[in-house]
């Protein structure tokens, strides 16, 4: 890991929970939680493990994947002409059995310090994740794409500085977010529009400095906001992960570990 992701996450955690937390790989657990993450598979052709994202084509393919180096020598082998000839769907997985390998990893345009991802491209600082598209500074995320400074997240567009979000657009500054667009500033919020410092909010448009979907002064909103976050931020530090997610802390569901 490039010492520049670690950089990242001390920053995006004091921005957002107001406590720097070092040590990236050992909140690894909490951080995929909820989030896609790749799989490693032993190439076909050698003993280096290739990297697979969630899709589920890798799944059915996983015993004739192969490194993506070792499919350009590989693109050199052919069936014979008499095998060619014979060729039909019934008897193709015997026949094409010697070519019939999938190159697995994708890396397109220029990518920079990419590592432990199965698909990148014209990223850069990126780790332990995958679909990382023109993305930086991201770590623990499924497909961010346009954004930066994204961490244990899923399906994220177009956000910088998002910590545990999900399947949302345009986010800024969000923690424990999904399903949202446009919003700024939220912790633990679903499915909003143009919401900006707030928490506990659900299925809301248009709010600032609310709380469960009521607005409040912003000297008060403010307080209550600093109560939460030294919680989150003092348990994070003691235990390394966090039992509520936005998937969890409305629902009664038992804490995660």
């Amino acid at each position: 890991m490039h010492a520049a992701i670690e950089t990242a996450f001390r920053s995006i955690t004091k921005v957002l929970l107001g406590q720097e937390l070092s040590g990236m790989q050992s909140y690894g657990a909490w951080l995929e939680r909820d989030v896609r993450m790749p799989t490693s598979h032993k190439s076909a052709l050698s003993d280096q493990m290739v990297v697979l994202s969630f899709f589920s084509f890798f799944k059915e393919t996983k015993d004739r994947v192969i490194k993506l180096e070792e499919g350009a020598r590989l693109g050199e082998k052919s069936i014979s002409r008499e095998d060619a000839h014979k060729l039909c769907l019934s008897n193709a997985p015997e026949i094409l059995r010697s070519i019939k390998l999938y190159a697995a990893e994708s890396k397109v345009g220029d990518n920079v310090e990419v590592e432990g991802a199965g698909q990148h491209g014209y990223s850069s600082f990126c780790c332990n994740g995958d679909s990382f598209v023109y993305s930086k500074y991201c770590a623990y995320t499924m497909w961010p794409r346009s954004s930066e400074y994204i961490f244990g997240s899923d399906f994220i567009f177009s956000s910088k500085f998002c910590l545990k979000c999900y399947n949302s657009v345009n986010l800024s500054r969000c923690f424990e977010v999904s399903q949202s667009v446009s919003c700024s500033d939220c912790y633990f919020c679903h499915n909003c529009e143009n919401v900006r410092d707030s928490m506990f909010c659900f299925n809301a448009k248009n709010l600032k400095f609310a709380i469960g979907n009521r607005e409040y002064p912003r000297e008060e909103y403010m307080r209550i906001k600093a109560l939460a976050l030294k919680e989150i931020s003092g348990t994070l530090l003691r235990d390394k992960t966090y039992p509520y997610s936005i998937y969890n802390v409305a629902c009664g569901a038992k804490k995660k570990k």
